[in-house]
Parts: C-alpha cells; structure tokens; sequence
C-alpha cells in the first residue's frame, strides 16, 4: 500500500497544484466577483429569446427570430442531451467555476495527461502543464469568453495523448481513451480549434506511417489507424446532432459558398471572403511575441496606460502620444500578443537538437505548419493555397488562431528534450553547439532586440507612416511638430518592445544557467524541475496579468447591469403587437447584441450569419443603416427626416421593421411604411437567379409584387391577381412556431416577412403539409387557397431530430 501511494502521490500532488494555481489566478471569483466576457455577454444577449422561451415552455427552439430577422440556433444556444460526453466533460472539471478557474484547471490537467503519456516524469509534467496553461493567449481567450474555444484546446492534449499512446504503446486501450477525449473536445462544439487539432493529427499519422516504412512495420501501423479511425467515428456519433446540424447551416451561411456572381478578377471558393478570413494575419515579424511579449507593442490600449512607454516622450506630446495605441502590428487591433514563453522557447530549441526520439519530427513540422498558417495574407503563396485547394480550410476566419497549434507543440518538444538532458546530462557536453544554438535563437536574439530594436521594426503603422510622411514633406512648423511627434511615439513604443527584450533575455539566461549546471553536475534534477516550474509560471503569470488581472473583475451587481433597459426599449414594449423588428443606428447595427435581448432586431452579432441575408446586408440594409444616419446628423434634423427616408427603403420594410432606435434616451421612430407579418401580393416577378433577385427587391413595388427566382417558377406559374382580397394575419407566435389565420375569395400568394430556410421550415395548411418557396431573395412565400384557413410555420430539422436519436443511441453504446 505504500509503494502505490508513494506512486500515486506525484498525480495527487499535480491535481491539487493545477486546482490551488488556478483558485489564486481567479481568486476574484472566490471573493463573490464575476468577470466580464464580451463574447460570453454576447451569448446572453443572443440567446435570451431562446432562454425566455425554454423557461416558459419547457421547450427547446433551434431557431431565433432576435437576431438578423432569424436564423438557425445551433451555434448560439445548442442542446447536448442525448450525449454522454457532456457530462464526462461536467465531471473533469470537478465543479469548479465553469468560466474561470475550471478552464485554466482544465489547461493543466489535460496538458498533463499528454506529457505522461509520453513517459516524462510526473513532477517534471507539472512544470509542462504550468508552461502550457499559463501561455498567454489561453488566458486572454478567457477575458473574451471564448469559453467553448478554451475548453476545446484544453483537450487537445489528451487526444493526442491517446493517438501517440494507439501508436506507441496499446492500440486498444489508446483507442479507447482517444474515443473519450475526442468525443469530450467534440462536444464543446468549437469547430476551429477541432480542425486544427485534425491538422496536428495528420501530420502525426504521416509521421507514423514515415516511421512504420522504414521500420517495416506497416501492419502495425495500419491496425493502430484502423482503431483509431473507428475511435473517431464513435466520439462523433454522440456529438452528431451539433455536428451535422453546424454543417447543414454552414453550407447556407457565409461559411458556404456565395450563390451571386463572382467579382471580376477574383478567384471561385466554397468559403468565406478571402479578404475577411485572412484579416487578422499575423505579421512575420509579430512572430517574435513567441519569445518576446510586446515586439509590436502588446495590446491595442492606449500608451498613456503604459508609465514606462511614457517616461520616454517630451511633455508637451504626453497628450497626443498617450492617445496612440501601444500595438503597431498589422492587425487592426489585438486583445494582446500569442506568448508561449521565453523559457519555453529556449527548450522548444534545446529539444530539437537534443531530442532525437519519433515524436521529433512531426513536432517541428507541426509547429511550422502552424506559423505558415498564422501568417495569412502575409504568406499568400502557402496560404492562397489552403484557402482555395484544402479541405475546409476556407470555412473559418482570424488564421492567427492557427497558432494554438504551436502552443501545444513547443512546450511538448520542449519537455521531451528536457527529459533527454535528464537522462543523459552528458549530451550537453558531447555536443555543446546544439546547447549554443538553442541560446542564440532565444537569448541572443533577445539581447539584439534589447540592443538594437531599431535594427529590426520601425515601431508605426501602415497608416501612420503614411501620414507622418505627407506631413513632413510639406516642410514649415507643421512638418516640425509631425516630425517631433514621429520621434517620441516611436520612442515610447522601442521602450516597451527593449523592456520586454531584456525580460525574456533574463529568464533565458537563468533557464540556461540552470540546464547548464545540471549538465555538470552542479545541480541535482529535482531542483531543475521546481526551479524552472518557478521561473515559467513567474514568467508567463507576469505577461497574463497585463490582460487579465484583478482590475478586470466587477461585482454581481454590475455585472447584471450589462443588459438594462434604455427609454427607447421601454416604449417600444408598451407595443401590444405579437411580433416586428427593430433597427438600432446609433451603434453598429450587425455588431451589438442589445437590441437581440429586448426585441426582434434587424441586427445583431454572430460570426456565421446566413450567406443570403449578408448579401442583403451589403446589398441594402449597411447602406440604409449610413443614410439614415448621416440624415439624423444634419444640422436642425427631426425624426420625420429619417421617417422620410424610410419609404424609399423597401427591404427594411418587408422585413418588418415597425421602429428605428437612434439614441437609447430618445423616443423610437415609428416607420409608417413597414409591411407587418405577411401580405398578399398581386403579381409575381420571375428573374433567372439570385443576382436579378436581389437587384429586383430594390426596384419592385414590393406591396404588391413578389420576386421569384426561376427554381420556384412552377410554384407561382401563371400567377397574378387584378387586386388581393382578404386578410391574412398572425395569431400566435412562438419562435419556432408561427400561426396565421387568412380569409380571402381567391387563391393569392402569400409573402411572409421571415426568412426562408430549407433545412427546417415546414408549412401546412389546415394541418397539412404544402410546399413553400422563397420570394425576395430571402423571404418565405405560400400559395393560400381562398377561403378561411390556418397556416403554421413550424422549424422541425430532421437534421436535429435524427441526430438526437442516433446521438443517444451511440452514448448507450459507449
């Protein structure tokens, strides 16, 4: 019994190390503070329609009508019952506060399962887990709320622990816990992070069949894939429902190809705009923040935030140079830098030449693949090539996020090497060169930065060179006051890139210092393991607590206060009407998520809206959004202005847009012109595709004429009426059920003020099911008999129900 305590105790002692670091880290939230994350705050207020309506129905919608007139829910509020790996997931985080000190927890312990499997020692492994955890884009992430983005990184470690583990050592049991872990990382639903965990994972079974050639092996390797491969599909059949769900709207979102022209000159795809996914392209210099944090200045706060930066500047700038951002990269703004350690670094080095084992190689070329992708636009002959040849690639966006594979991989070769200098201290003094490189690239690299940062980055924008350039060619006292300007903004920025350079510099010389003592017999390895544990978390805790620190926690209170109710939300709910839109201008419209918690918005925020209603966006409602502003901000404007402007604006009225919030303290405008619920129309426009459609909704009558596109033709054959008749109007709303009544003495077609989606909505008349088309471009249209009738819209996705059963089906198998 001792002997498996004594062996049991280094994987107690990790547990309860990973849960104190993690308690102090967020220790705010112990004290009864939450944290505010923006993406988490837009959760709520996107899915507050679908929470409302679940309270009060015990019912769940896939489908909301509070953001962008209504798309599919899938991606806001999903639903994992029937899946066993949801609760797997609840028990690995052992309770702990799910969106704080769960996530660095979770970090940790998965981190710490790839490092064992690999047979380093265990003490050793919590130092690895601690350099992983603590890296600081996992802990920036957080203050996002990328919360299901966290957990799934988190879990990339021990699913590949279980693929080395299926190659390496037992194919069933690796099988088995690779089943586990990829159904867990499956489950949190974040698509992104699971490709590029797909990508490390085909560079590992290229290696491994590399390997199995040489080694004339290939029927062992072939086994361990085959198991692997039936691991894989028993964690995705629990998680089908999320799964097939997200690629069925995919294909009909902006992740999916466009159904108008291509522009001229520019290259077909099945994805999103190229211009839009490569937008936050890491610069190849912006690199370096792997080794040194704020090589381009950090964050995008200001640099008044920064006393250091502004020791530099001449007093009477601090105004104008305070004002400037502290980032200067190529991005248009960034949270903070990706820092995977300077320590780190100098080991990721020291284990490429020393480390010779078979996990070498598809480390490296992991890790490269991973900075090649970063890069984006800025590496357009390697990554034009993955957007429009690789399988899925060109689905997602923000490629510096590609990154999250080196933060797995360099901490991993690093320990590996570390674990061969443990081993075999001697290899450092039989080949000292590998020992002297490692140092170069890291520390002597750092010293060049702290030495001569100019050398390597001129410290401004694109757009600031630019204009400090026009500036100072016209000469005079002007060009003077520019050129002063130039010299202290960039002064304040070389400040903080030559502090961070002797930081990292530092820490290198003290991990070196350290590795080189051991090798020589000066220290013993149990103080290498806790000295460098030390060092990391001092180093990487520094760095993540400039983003993320006490000052970013805020009382329940506040916190609740995120959602309040302005005077224009108040007047709008005195509107006894079972179901309008609303149009919010005074700040992005399809970017906030305000108007989405207390109303059916025209708007909102969510990164894969669908394809055909950005269309829209681009084609009418940004540009009705500019108008309508610039007609409020004239001199003497009154409301009536912008009442005006609305009757010319026909897609915001057959949206049914009844109010226009331009500021929250002012009385709503009421559009006169919206076109409510449904209505019957008395011609139909047949056009041959979608570009004649979406041109046509803005030159049509659209109270009397329908736009059909040419599939739908025989659906409306023949169609047109000397005038409608009738009524038709909605009795009962629910999100995913609407019920209209309608009387009238003719057949007439319907146009319904929601938006068509296929792969859900059914129709039926009088409790049959009739075919439904799409008019105007995005909209629903229904052939109604005369006569009374109840017409119900129903969202019933076979997609969803099918994959609820087979889901619960697979888990009682596992």
């Amino acid at each position: 019994m001792p002997d498996k305590f004594k062996k049991a105790l280094p994987y107690f002692t990790a547990v309860v190390i990973f849960i104190v670091l993690s308690a102090i880290y967020f220790s705010p939230v112990l004290k009864g503070k939450e944290l505010p994350q923006m993406d988490n705050t837009h959760a709520i207020g996107m899915a507050k329609e679908l929470i409302d309506f679940e309270k009060q129905t015990g019912e769940k919608s896939m489908w909301t009508n509070s953001m962008f007139s209504g798309m599919p829910a899938y991606q806001i509020k999903g639903d994992s019952s029937g899946d066993i790996f949801g609760y797997f997931n609840k028990i690995m985080r052992l309770g702990l506060p799910y969106k704080t000190i769960a996530i660095l927890f979770m970090y940790m312990l998965g981190f710490y399962i790839l490092l064992i499997s690999l047979r380093i020692d265990p003490w050793l492994s919590i130092a690895g887990a601690v350099a992983f955890a603590f890296g600081s884009y996992n802990l920036i992430i957080i203050i996002a709320g990328h919360i299901t983005k966290t957990y799934a990184i988190a879990l990339m470690g021990p699913v590949i622990a279980g693929i080395l583990y299926t190659y390496n050592r037992n194919i069933l049991a690796g099988g088995l816990f690779t089943t586990i872990a990829l159904g867990m990382e499956i489950a949190y639903n974040h698509i992104q992070i699971t490709y590029y965990l797909s990508l490390i994972v085909l560079v590992i079974i290229i290696a491994k069949f590399i390997y199995a050639y040489k080694q004339k092996i290939l029927p062992q390797f072939a086994k361990a894939t085959g198991v692997l491969a039936i691991a894989a599909i028993l964690a995705f059949l629990p998680n089908i429902t999320n799964l097939w769900t997200t690629y069925e709207y995919g294909k009909l979102s902006i992740r999916g190809k466009s159904e108008l022209k291509t522009a001229k000159g520019e290259k077909e795809h099945s994805g999103l705009d190229k211009d839009y996914a490569f937008a936050w392209s890491y610069g190849k210099k912006e690199t370096l923040t792997l080794l040194v944090p704020n090589v381009v200045g950090g964050a995008s706060e200001a640099l008044a935030n920064s006393p250091e930066a502004m020791s530099e500047v001449d007093a009477r700038l601090k105004q104008y140079v305070g004002q400037s951002s502290q980032y200067w990269g190529g991005r248009s703004f960034t949270s903070g830098p990706v820092y995977v350690g300077a320590i780190i670094c100098f080991l990721f080095f020291l284990g490429a030449f020393y480390y010779k084992g078979k996990e070498r190689w598809w480390l490296l070329a992991a890790t490269i693949l991973s900075i090649f992708l970063a890069w984006g636009k800025n590496f357009a002959a390697f990554n034009d090539f993955m957007f429009y040849y690789f399988p899925l690639y060109n689905k997602f966006r923000t490629v510096e996020m590609s990154l999250v594979i080196a933060s797995v991989t360099m901490p991993v070769l690093g320990f590996l090497g570390l674990k061969t200098i443990y081993e075999k201290p001697e290899l450092i003094k039989q080949d000292i060169k590998g020992f002297a490189i490692a140092f170069i690239l890291t520390g002597g690299v750092s010293l060049l930065l702290a030495l001569m940062p100019s050398a390597f980055y001129d410290f401004l924008t694109p757009m600031e060179k630019t204009v400090f350039s026009e500036q100072i060619s016209k000469g005079g006292q002007n060009a003077m006051m520019y050129q002063l300007l130039e010299t202290n903004l960039v002064a304040a920025r070389r400040t903080l890139l030559t502090a961070d350079a002797w930081r990292s510099f530092f820490f290198i010389v003290l991990a070196a210092g350290s590795v080189w003592a051991y090798a020589n017999g000066k220290l013993s390895s149990r103080y290498l393991t806790w000295g460098l544990a030390i060092l990391i978390l001092i180093d990487l805790w520094g760095v993540d607590k400039r983003y993320l620190n006490d000052a970013s926690f805020i009382s329940k209170t506040k916190a609740k206060q995120a959602f309040k109710k302005s005077k224009a939300d108040i007047l709008i709910d005195q509107d006894r009407d079972l179901y309008f839109r609303v149009f919010s201008i005074y700040l992005n419209p399809f970017t906030e998520v305000n108007t989405s918690y207390f109303h059916k918005s025209i708007g909102g925020y969510h990164g894969a809206k669908l394809r055909r209603y950005q269309d829209v966006i681009d084609r009418y409602l940004a540009p009705d959004w500019q108008k309508l502003l610039n007609t409020l901000k004239q001199p003497g404007a009154i409301p009536g202005d912008a009442e005006a402007q609305l009757d010319h604006m026909p897609v915001l009225n057959m949206l049914n847009t009844k109010y226009i919030i331009y500021s929250p303290n002012a009385q709503p405008i009421f559009n006169p012109n919206y076109m409510g619920n449904a209505w019957f129309v008395e011609k139909v426009k047949i056009v041959p595709g979608p570009d004649e459609a979406i041109s046509e909704i803005g030159k049509v009558d659209l109270h009397k004429t329908a736009v059909v596109e040419k599939e739908f033709a025989e659906e409306v054959k023949g169609y047109q009426t000397d005038s409608v008749s009738g009524r038709i109007e909605l009795n009962t709303y629910a999100p995913n059920r609407l019920i209209y009544s309608s009387e009238s003495t003719q057949k007439q077609l319907a146009v319904f003020s929601d938006i068509y989606y296929p792969k859900g909505w059914e129709a039926y008349i009088d409790g049959k099911p009739v075919q439904h088309i799409r008019v105007n471009y995005i909209l629903r249209g229904l052939m109604v008999p005369a006569g009374k009738h109840t017409i119900v819209f129903q969202f019933e996705p076979k997609s969803y129900q099918y994959g609820k059963i087979i889901a619960t089906l697979a888990s009682l198998l596992i």
